[in-house]
């Protein structure tokens, strides 16, 4: 039996708080004093450009680092506490739990403190996450998207995506000889044919583990994500290596005809989509439900 492992966006601190992505980019932009005719309410605009955008225009008008931009982002992540669904979350007893999320709500939860919030991934990065996780009594949090205990971590802008897709990519695809002082990695095929898999990444989990994913909208700007699903998909359906592993998508059931197109490519990527009924707008509700199916459909 495959082991489990949870993907958690950041929809499930919404339950508690009124701050929302739409609030950090109002402040973000307010704070950066960027240029005031930047439209932030654009559909249009993919949020990693956006970022730039906002970014750019702070540097060339007032030449603002974006050592600064970043500090100031993971300073308003720590308004955020855990609620209910974080603790229902660590209850399901999956150890390692990927999070989008740069905030500690999970660590908080754990009873971690904060000064014990330190990277403890076999390399030590500073820019990118491709091994950062925090340790908890039970529970390997790894931050996928970067945490406020590091600034420059934090995933926001174009460079930064690519970098780390590179990273990801260098990791899964070609390994990393020479990247990496002090330990080189072969790449995931060589891995997996030679059942030398170490769970170095949170990576490893997506070829090897059952992947549960909720919270998270995975808007197709995620554009790491959607290349390890492809690529996943791809190795699977070309017999490259032996892929025997589920990762499964649980979403809102009200949403269903509004997602197509993002149902569409999950089940072209091998992806699970399971519609979720819930009372009127109770997220917990919603959240209590998929945390029940996962405990009693799949964890047994």
């Amino acid at each position: 039996m495959n082991q489990k492992a949870l993907l958690v966006g950041n929809d499930i601190n919404n339950i508690s708080h009124s701050y929302s992505w739409a609030n950090l980019i109002i402040g973000l932009k307010e704070y950066a004093k960027s240029d005031p005719e930047i439209d932030t309410d654009n559909n249009n605009k993919p949020f990693p450009l956006l970022y730039e955008e906002i970014y750019l225009s702070a540097l060339n008008r007032y030449g603002t680092s974006e050592n600064r931009i970043k500090s100031f982002i993971a300073s308003q992540t720590r308004k955020l506490k855990p609620n209910e669904i974080h603790n229902s979350i660590l209850d399901l007893g999956i150890q390692n739990i990927f999070t989008t999320n740069y905030d500690l709500t999970f660590e908080i939860a754990a009873l971690l403190k904060k000064n014990e919030c330190v990277n403890k991934g076999i390399i030590k990065e500073s820019l990118y996450s491709v091994f950062r996780y925090h340790q908890t009594d039970q529970h390997k949090i790894w931050h996928i998207h970067g945490s406020e205990t590091s600034p420059k971590t934090i995933t926001l802008g174009y460079e930064h995506y690519s970098g780390y897709l590179q990273q990801m990519r260098s990791y899964v695809v070609s390994g990393s000889k020479g990247v990496y002082k002090k330990r080189e990695f072969g790449s995931i095929k060589k891995r997996l044919l030679n059942n030398s898999i170490n769970y170095d990444s949170w990576i490893d989990s997506f070829f090897i583990d059952d992947v549960f994913i909720l919270g998270l909208n995975l808007d197709f700007v995620e554009m790491h994500l959607w290349w390890l699903l492809t690529y996943r998909a791809r190795a699977k359906a070309e017999k490259s290596f032996p892929i025997d592993n589920n990762i499964v998508y649980f979403y809102p059931e009200k949403y269903k005809n509004g997602s197509k197109h993002k149902l569409q490519m999950f089940k072209a990527n091998g992806v699970e989509t399971i519609p979720v009924t819930f009372r009127g707008e109770n997220k917990s509700d919603y959240y209590n439900k998929v945390i029940d199916k996962i405990r009693h459909e799949f964890i047994g």
